[in-house]
């Protein structure tokens, strides 16, 4: 028989004692297993491999899996920093333990029903970060999820049903064609500050920009990691840039993340100088964006939608819009005539009358 830590390790790192029974290990197999180190118990009946700080290990130790960003990072999303563990656990739970810097969160049935051994299912992860996350990470762990096609962009409306409102909002943020935390959060931050954004633009066939912003300044971001043979590739695109008329900028993961100030800068300075030479400006696809403000618990909050108001309301009778139309044609008639002097006087715009009954 495969040793204890090997059938454990080999099913992820976890295993319960009934699985571990059934797979022919006896109770002095698992004694001998834990008093020689190989595997641990964070839970009665229950067998890691996994070291006692591991996020995984934690979650099964306070009775219950991970979820929301510490959950999200065991596969691999876009985070600035390690997140704060998160444990879901069912509304009907007990027998808890208490664990230092660990949130608990209280979750219904079906979530219990979806998932792993130690985390529950993605979907239920995402809809939790969106709640906990800075609004910029928030929208950098939905781009991750459309970039790795664990999402399709069609999925995400349905992902934030049930939040609420203002968090809905959020699927105006997203873009699936964001490929690293960086071109996410720097497209966020200048769409933020009013910006036009598009991103991954092409440029001499086969190459794309990875940020264009107010449709003049191509910004390229160089991730944490320095490539040679990508070094001439990358000037390459610079020059592309400019000959096809936009200024070139490239900025790295350390300067978006510690010096942003500094990248916004000479972006709107390299924008300010093409419109002072005339160049056309403004032919992003993407738009500025409201600002999210800080309010409550939550790190962030978008304006709820709301509906425009007709200038007439439902059911005003046809007279009552013949007369809204007549005192808006006089209007315009009184407004367009000549002073005693003979000099034409200026037309005032005509003014809407709005029945109320």
């Amino acid at each position: 028989m495969t040793s204890i830590s090997g059938l454990v390790h080999l099913h992820g790192g976890l295993l319960h004692k009934r699985q571990l029974v059934e797979k022919g290990a006896h109770d002095r197999h698992l004694t001998w297993a834990v008093r020689k180190g190989e595997v641990r118990r964070p839970r009665r009946g229950w067998y890691s491999t996994w070291p006692p700080h591991d996020p995984r290990f934690i979650a099964v130790q306070v009775g219950g899996r991970l979820t929301g960003a510490s959950a999200l990072q065991s596969w691999g999303a876009w985070l600035w920093q390690e997140p704060r563990i998160t444990v879901s656990v069912p509304k009907n739970a007990s027998r808890l333990r208490r664990a230092s810097r660990v949130r608990v969160v209280w979750d219904p049935p079906e979530v219990a029903e979806r998932g792993t051994n130690h985390s529950v299912g993605l979907r239920d992860a995402l809809r939790e970060a969106l709640l906990e996350l800075p609004f910029e990470e928030a929208v950098a762990v939905l781009d991750w999820a459309l970039y790795t096609e664990h999402l399709g962009i069609g999925e995400i409306p349905a992902l934030v049903e049930g939040l609420p409102r203002d968090v809905q909002g959020i699927v105006d943020w997203v873009d699936e064609k964001c490929q690293s935390i960086i071109e996410s959060i720097s497209r966020t931050r200048f769409r933020r500050a009013g910006h036009d954004v598009e991103t991954q633009v092409p440029v001499d066939r086969n190459k794309a920009i990875d940020i264009v912003v107010n449709g003049v300044v191509g910004l390229e971001l160089d991730g944490r990691s320095f490539h040679q043979d990508s070094f001439e590739k990358d000037r390459c695109k610079d020059l592309e840039i400019i000959i096809e008329g936009r200024t070139a900028v490239r900025a790295s993961y350390r300067m978006v993340r510690h010096g942003w100030e500094r990248v916004l800068l000479a972006v709107e300075i390299a924008a300010s100088n093409h419109r002072e030479s005339g160049a056309r400006v403004g032919v992003g696809n993407s738009g500025p964006g409201p600002r999210p403000p800080r309010r409550g618990p939550r790190l962030w909050a978008l304006p709820c939608r709301r509906r425009p108001k007709p200038e007439l309301p439902p059911g005003a009778s046809a007279g009552a819009r013949a007369g809204a139309g007549a005192g808006a044609s006089a209007g315009a008639g009184a407004s367009a005539g000549t002073s005693r002097r003979g000099r034409s006087r200026r037309s005032a715009p005509p003014r809407i009358a709005t029945i109320v009954r």
